[in-house]
């Protein structure tokens, strides 16, 4: 079924119709809930005598499949063709296309006493057209062109974003008329798409189209924390030692502390780290943060492990999403 006929109502009487539903089966590229945007529809009855072709001139300015569906009260000889702007046939299979009047492409409608044939064709390139019927009879007929609305498209369904930080969501195949979030407390966003982190939690973002479809995007927000597995005594490989940061966050006041554990693999005590550094790197591998000591003195037993905590200046580290970003130790162990 395709609803494409809602608006004829007196012109229909000379086919003994009332058009408001086309079956049109055989043919079809669309399914029965798909949206159709009207190029061009017959608004009255029209004529044509036989070997007449009748020209029909359009503009293509969005991508979308293309129906040409033509209405008659008895089926005949047809020969379609489609032109570009400068009028001639465009170079493709089947154009210009002759359906014969007995054709089975020809659907009747039983219940409306009528004939219609549809001609489908895959998205054009934007421009200017022409589309031509040239019937082999006189017959009087109804002629629409319609476009399937192209289905809009929001670039994330789904987005894990880190509470102070943003993303830029976009929408393509329609215009966004209201952005909108289910809990603002959570992710706000602008008109223009741009999603801002609050607090942890989850929130929908929704674009209002000018189509009157709604799109969304299921956002969920994280806080701003580094987390990595924490090593064990075998992880540092036999008689060495090691050390890595497991956790980092920011404290009330902007400091970075960070977490680390240091693990010793060797038959004696560990009891300072020379030359020891720490960098923090963000998720382009661009460091934005360091910690460095020329000694750090520890007490690490033979064979165990010990957390340790360091703390970089709020003034020496820069924003980052620590839940992307990379943090690596580095320096000398020495012990007895």
């Amino acid at each position: 079924m395709k609803n494409k006929f809602k608006k004829i109502v007196a012109t229909v009487a000379a086919l003994a119709v009332a058009f408001t539903t086309v079956v049109v089966t055989d043919v079809t590229t669309a399914s029965a809930a798909t949206d159709y945007d009207t190029i061009y529809e017959s608004t009255e009855m029209e004529s044509a005598n036989a070997g007449e072709e009748k020209k029909y001139n359009f503009t293509i300015n969005r991508q979308g499949d293309l129906d040409f569906t033509l209405f008659v009260p008895q089926p005949v000889e047809i020969t379609l063709s489609m032109y570009n702007s400068a009028g001639e046939l465009l170079d493709v299979e089947n154009n210009p296309l002759t359906i014969s009047a007995t054709d089975s492409h020809w659907q009747y409608v039983e219940s409306y006493g009528a004939y219609g044939y549809l001609d489908g064709w895959n998205p054009l390139p934007n421009g200017d057209y022409t589309y031509g019927i040239k019937f082999g009879a006189a017959t009087q007929y109804l002629f629409f062109i319609d476009q399937a609305k192209a289905a809009a498209k929001i670039s994330d369904s789904k987005a894990t974003i880190t509470t102070g930080f943003t993303k830029k969501l976009t929408v393509s195949g329609a215009k966004v008329t209201k952005w909108s979030s289910s809990k603002k407390t959570v992710a706000t966003v602008d008109s223009k798409g741009k999603v801002t982190a609050k607090k942890t939690g989850k929130a929908t973002i929704s674009a209002k189209l000018d189509n009157g479809q709604t799109v969304k995007c299921v956002v969920t927000v994280k806080a701003n924390k580094y987390s990595a597995p924490k090593p064990s005594v075998s992880d540092a490989g036999y008689n060495s030692w090691g050390m890595r940061a497991y956790s980092a966050s920011f404290d009330s006041k902007g400091n970075l502390v960070i977490k680390t554990r240091i693990v010793n693999n060797t038959n004696g005590r560990l009891t300072q780290i020379k030359n020891l550094k720490i960098t923090v790197k963000n998720g382009s591998g661009k460091v934005v943060g360091k910690y460095s000591t020329s000694k750090k003195s520890i007490s690490v037993p033979a064979y165990s492990t010990k957390d340790t905590s360091f703390t970089i200046a709020k003034s020496k580290i820069k924003k980052v999403d620590l839940r992307n970003a990379t943090i690596e130790c580095d320096g000398d162990g020495y012990g007895y």
